[in-house]
């Protein structure tokens, strides 16, 4: 169990600051891993998205933006959110023209024969890789960055990114393999996002040490704006397609775990 005390306490090391980063980081490869065995249908991937898309909410808003505006102020809170969101639109549009030149190639190794709906779930799941990697890299920089002098996060930002990470590696998995991506290329990317954002906690606690705090607020922003545009363009949207109102409730749910988790742990 978590305690308050691992991410305010100062004097933490560069293996705290990567130990508690691969924690958060690590539950969306082993999800991915667990999406790819039991290969969950379209509809059952969905509630888990509905769950993660309530979770995210909650994060962006009590542990990151919150977060942000109090150690760096207002504007440095809205220009780091400003910058994730449109960040992971731009990543997101680059990779979704790359999918469609691929599928129109004639020699792209099967890519051009996915029906519509296989070429959708493939761009829905790789825009959650996307959105892992965008706000997953910061976020774990504000882990970092939390074992320093100032803490800036809690135990409820390793302890929601851990479990928001779930939903969104089991789902992504089972959509990946079933638009086609081998199982070793789907586990390859989501380990490479794990280590990514590993190195990144460990670059942030060598190198944020002495950072202002608008740069440290500004990083954690930056996360939020990424969970925001992921959330909005990639989860809602196909959960809503397979459970339609039942989106609303288990969003809520998962809103109300991560709402607990953020105010029990902080």
């Amino acid at each position: 169990m978590f305690s308050a005390d691992i991410t305010t306490s100062a004097g933490g090391t560069l293996f705290d600051a990567m130990f508690w980063a691969f924690a958060a980081m690590v539950p969306v490869l082993i999800s991915a891993w667990v999406g790819l065995a039991l290969m969950p249908s379209r509809r059952v991937s969905a509630f888990f998205l509905a769950l993660s898309a309530g979770m995210l909410i909650a994060l962006l808003s009590y542990d990151l933006v919150e977060e942000a505006f109090r150690v760096g102020g207002i504007w440095v809170a809205l220009c780091g959110f400003m910058g994730g969101l449109f960040s992971y639109i731009v990543a997101n549009q680059i990779v979704t023209k790359i999918g469609v030149k691929r599928r129109c190639s004639a020699n792209c190794g099967g890519i051009g024969h996915l029906t519509p709906d296989q070429q959708e779930e493939r761009n829905v799941s790789m825009a959650l890789v996307i959105g892992a990697a965008l706000d997953g890299i910061p976020e774990s920089m504000s882990i970092g960055i939390s074992f320093l002098e100032n803490p800036l996060v809690s135990a409820s930002v390793i302890l929601a990114v851990a479990v928001a990470n779930i939903p969104e590696g089991l789902a992504s998995g089972a959509g990946l393999k079933r638009s086609g991506v081998s199982r070793l290329r789907i586990l390859s990317v989501w380990l490479g996002v794990v280590v990514v954002c590993v190195l990144s906690s460990g670059l942030a606690f060598v190198a944020m040490k002495d950072a202002p705090n608008a740069i440290k607020g500004f990083i954690t922003a930056f996360a939020g704006g990424g969970v925001m545009a992921m959330t909005f363009q990639a989860v809602i949207p196909e959960a809503y397609e397979e459970i339609q109102d039942w989106l609303s409730v288990i969003g809520g749910i998962g809103f109300a775990v991560a709402f607990l988790v953020s105010h029990l742990f902080h």
